[in-house]
């Protein structure tokens, strides 16, 4: 079935690892997982008739609701890979996109991004209904999620409720990132963009760790292996944006975290995220398990009732 799906996928990118798009583990960062996700709607909207010309004039564009990523195999600097992609199902208001991240020399699979998209108006952001010949067209890129690319450590239950500002400091949740939006964080309509909102959380993670746990050992960074979001709003260039971080449980290896990102001016939730991550040997290039000392400074901060 596998084999199947990828051949009735399309190409929608095809781009290598370049050394400033990686951070200081050496691996490709996260960010740029969602920016290659988000830039293969482009491609995948023209097949359904959505050509980038005729959305510039509408002041129209293909916007993620929801995206769910999973980190296969570690990218590094000169690696070259493409984006394939199908429609796993489409309605009027949103298609939920599967994509492939594949290198080019052994076709191994690399990411899995999974995305709920809908069409908007790029000005206000509201929501425009997909026209009967557009849907014809995605029905006929229709596609299954394969076992190997789908969810796993992160359930795909219903989102929560938005929550504000107030109930993140209530529960003791970390202040991780704290800046304005930039404008490299945004799209020509001055909104920010989905690989932002990663950024955004990769930048702050450290501030997390430093207060729940202390600097790691000399030769261990970190990991991720998955990451869930869940986008409420789109703030727009200077509204100043908070990081929220909690731990939800902790594996052998894995630490599953809560991130909610807040406007501070009005206090209201944007988006809601969990991840998987894991402490990482730089030399031996692999996830290591969570030592005791670590744990136990960790265990203290276990948040179990929080989520997207």
């Amino acid at each position: 079935m596998a084999g199947a799906m990828r051949s009735a996928m399309i190409d929608v990118v095809r781009t290598g690892v370049s050394p400033w798009e990686c951070d200081q583990m050496g691996h490709l960062n996260v960010r740029h997982y969602f920016a290659r996700a988000t830039e293969g709607f482009a491609m995948l909207g023209l097949h359904m008739g959505l050509a980038p010309s005729q959305l510039r004039e509408r002041e129209q564009l293909l916007r993620a609701r929801e995206q769910h990523i999973r980190f296969i195999r570690e990218l590094r600097p000169n690696a070259y890979y493409t984006v394939r992609a199908g429609i796993v199902q489409a309605s009027r208001n949103a298609l939920q996109v599967y994509e492939e991240l594949r290198l080019v020399h052994d076709d191994t699979l690399a990411a899995s991004m999974l995305s709920e998209v809908m069409l908007v108006h790029g000005p206000s952001g509201d929501v425009i209904a997909f026209d009967d010949a557009q849907l014809a067209r995605a029905r006929t890129l229709t596609v299954e999620v394969p076992e190997e690319g789908g969810p796993r450590g992160i359930a795909r239950q219903p989102p929560r409720q938005p929550p504000m500002r107030e109930e993140a400091l209530q529960l003791g949740m970390v202040g991780a990132y704290l800046s304005p939006v930039k404008p490299e964080d945004c799209d020509a309509h001055g909104m920010m963009m989905e690989s932002a909102f990663m950024a955004r959380v990769s930048d702050g993670i450290g501030h997390y760790f430093q207060a729940i746990r202390g600097p790691r050992a000399k030769g261990v960074g970190g990991a991720a292996l998955e990451y869930r979001f869940v986008f409420h709003a789109r703030p727009r260039l200077g509204d100043i944006i908070e990081v929220r971080s909690a731990l939800k449980a902790l594996g052998n290896k894995t630490n599953h975290i809560c991130h909610w990102i807040f406007d501070v001016e009005r206090g209201r939730c944007v988006a809601t995220s969990e991840a998987i991550a894991v402490s990482f040997d730089l030399t031996a290039r692999k996830a290591i398990p969570i030592s005791d000392e670590d744990r136990a400074q960790m265990h203290k901060h276990l948040r179990p009732d929080l989520g997207v």
